[in-house]
């Protein structure tokens, strides 16, 4: 069965089970470095807020021998389980004094949201783009993030340079940096003797990585553009290091005493990108190097 067709008949038989007072929609959804979800809402009369419950992961079972009748089940126990307790009330979304408090950044990649970026404000850096997000934390709906367009500053009347002031103040207030040696991110995960090999492999290359992000892990990359946040990963690291840009979620910070050529680790992060991480995870396939003498991020060759 192909795409359009298992999404018209999963609409069509959630629709049937939620009954004529539920409008059912799918729709497209396009994340991060323009990747295209298939969404899926059920909102029922008298509420304003619904989950929106993404399909494709329900098209790979299908795909994989799962019959539709479990699918359906299974996509209306997400729904049950995503749904407020009651309606939200987002009218204090109009109102700019409502939401500055909570205005942080995060990073993406430029050249993967080139469509995105004609629709929200944003700030070059590098070949990156940052990008403003109102983070919430309601009772009903949990915690998370809306991305701010352009349509925002309009109702606000205000600008992205005022969006970039608000968050570089709100971002390390609300996301603290997190900031460890990789032996010790990887404690708990690896062995004793698996460390112990870490440890001795970063004395005897002169390569000393560290991971840098936020408290939640979550969008942590931005980290780096906490005000004095890399002067401090210098002082601590002892100069000036690599930033390897390992996902939007996090960066590795890499202290190479040998001096390794920059092509050499823009390889390194291509595979990763690759093989190792979902599109939408993506942040950048190349390293920076933070001269900590100029107290600056520049691109390497």
């Amino acid at each position: 069965m192909k795409l359009d067709k298992f999404l018209k008949t999963v609409q069509d038989r959630v629709q049937d089970v939620a009954g004529a007072d539920a409008c059912v929609q799918v729709q497209e959804v396009r994340k991060n470095n323009n990747v295209v979800l298939h969404g899926m809402s059920i909102l029922r009369k008298g509420q304003n807020v619904s989950p929106t419950i993404y399909l494709d992961s329900f098209y790979e079972m299908m795909e994989e021998g799962t019959d539709m009748e479990h699918i359906v089940k299974k996509i209306l126990e997400v729904y049950v389980r995503g749904l407020p307790r009651g309606n939200v009330d987002m009218d204090f979304f109009k109102d700019f004094d409502s939401v500055r408090d909570r205005i942080v950044y995060r990073l993406v990649n430029r050249e993967k949201n080139r469509e995105l970026l004609q629709e929200i404000p944003h700030v070059d850096f590098l070949d990156l783009a940052v990008c403003f997000c109102y983070s919430y934390e309601n009772p009903e709906i949990g915690e998370g993030m809306i991305l701010i367009h352009n349509t925002h500053l309009e109702m606000w009347q205000t600008s992205h340079r005022e969006l970039m002031r608000l968050a570089e103040r709100n971002t390390p207030r609300l996301m603290p940096a997190w900031l460890c040696s990789m032996d010790s991110a990887l404690n708990g995960i690896l062995d004793e003797e698996a460390l112990a090999q870490l440890r001795q492999m970063q004395r005897e290359t002169g390569k000393y990585m560290y991971v840098l992000s936020n408290d939640r892990r979550c969008q942590g990359a931005a980290a780096i553009l906490y005000p004095g946040m890399l002067a401090r990963a210098a002082q601590q690291m002892g100069g000036s290091f690599y930033i390897l840009p390992s996902s939007i979620h996090e960066v590795i910070l890499l202290r190479d005493e040998t001096q390794s050529g920059g092509r050499q680790l823009h390889e390194m992060i291509e595979d990763i990108n690759r093989n190792q991480l979902r599109e939408e995870e993506v942040l950048s396939d190349y390293a920076y190097l933070y001269d900590a003498a100029a107290e600056k991020v520049v691109e390497i060759l």
